[in-house]
């Protein structure tokens, strides 16, 4: 039996090309048992951030059309429909055996090509909401991969497989909390976000008795750096202030108390590594998925939940009294993360597709 030949499709922002990453990494430590071609956005994250060989990828020119003008839909439309056109090339040209889509408009033009063409197919949904790409996708495609049990609702029931978000690390630690002073690591996605830099530096004020107990690292984002920066060093408090950290894993194993947005793959990335968290949602994600998603990882018990339209900072500074304060909350906590955690979801997406293509499970999986 020859090699599977996969087309991974889709991406635009982190939350869709890092699960789309992770699973080209399982593919890659199977040991050339899978022939891969990445599709993405020529605007996404994946066109700046691409480290594999450049024959692995291709780009398409797509743009959403949700909230835009009349002539920004006409624009919009007029790159799908050339999308579709440079799509059928790619598969016409690659021959896959599967596709599979991780959301984003660039997925769609591939997986409606793969549908036409009967070719295997499924997508991944990393929220508990889907996005309107997958939810049309959904209709036509032989699987459908989510990462959160509340996305069944959305969904064909028939073609569901609960896996999880594939991401990019695999080890699950188990953290003691034995140091005596707690490593707090504040989050606010890679574009940062101006509501939690803003609670974080209210908060300060009411945590100056903690000082020689907790330590802080803050992703700031770009904008808000030098103010966080200063506003940490004004109060003589410990604290790495970046506007972006490239390598998360270093800082996950650090961590003994997260104060992040509640996107999936920073989710799921918590979890693995069994960090309790304090999330506080993005207020205008779509359909308020982020909430959802953070209710999802609570009621686990791996985090407490700030309302997401709030802006005073009084919960988060109880909230981070109480925890640091409570080794055996946190512990508990964290053996919750590590319970909600799916480390195995890029290789258990993989197995699926090698069946979906007829190719078994037969490449080496550890």
């Amino acid at each position: 039996m020859g090699a599977m030949r996969l087309i991974i499709a889709g991406g635009g922002s982190g939350g869709h090309f890092f699960p789309a990453q992770a699973i080209m990494n399982e593919l890659i430590r199977r040991n050339g048992g899978i022939e891969y071609m990445y599709v993405g956005s020529d605007t996404g994250i994946e066109s700046r951030k691409w480290t594999l060989p450049e024959r692995n990828r291709r780009l398409l020119a797509v743009r959403g059309f949700r909230n835009k003008t009349t002539a920004q839909k006409l624009s919009s439309a007029a790159l799908l429909a050339r999308a579709l056109r440079e799509s059928r090339t790619i598969v016409r040209e690659f021959a896959p055996d599967a596709v599979l889509g991780v959301g984003g408009y660039a997925s769609f033009p591939i997986l409606m090509t793969a549908v036409i063409r009967r070719i295997p197919s499924a997508i991944h949904e990393q929220n508990s909401v889907p996005g309107l790409a997958n939810k049309v996708l959904a209709r036509f495609v032989d699987r459908v991969f989510i990462s959160f049990r509340t996305s069944a609702a959305y969904l064909p029931a028939g073609k569901i497989r609960l896996t999880g978000l594939p991401i990019r690390y695999t080890a699950v630690r188990h953290k003691t909390f034995d140091a005596q002073v707690r490593t707090i690591l504040v989050l606010g996605g890679s574009q940062g976000a101006h509501q939690v830099n803003a609670m974080m530096m209210q908060a300060l004020d009411n945590l100056m008795h903690m000082r020689d107990r907790v330590r802080f690292i803050h992703q700031t984002g770009t904008a808000d750096h030098a103010l966080v920066k200063e506003a940490y060093r004004r109060r003589g408090f410990t604290a790495d202030v970046v506007d972006f950290i490239d390598d998360m894993a270093p800082v996950f194993d650090a961590a003994d108390l997260a104060v992040s947005r509640a996107g999936a793959s920073t989710l799921f990335e918590l979890a693995v590594y069994g960090v309790p968290s304090i999330l506080i949602p993005y207020p205008f994600a779509a359909a308020d998925h982020q909430t959802l998603n953070a209710q999802d990882v609570a009621a686990g018990g791996g985090a407490v939940v700030i309302p997401s339209a709030t802006q005073d900072p009084g919960l988060l500074i109880g909230y981070i009294r109480a925890l640091a304060e409570d080794r055996e909350r946190l512990a508990a906590m964290s053996g919750a993360m590590t319970a909600w955690a799916k480390p195995g979801a890029a290789a258990d997406i993989v197995d699926e597709m090698m069946k979906l293509a007829g190719k078994g499970t037969t490449c080496t999986r550890e």
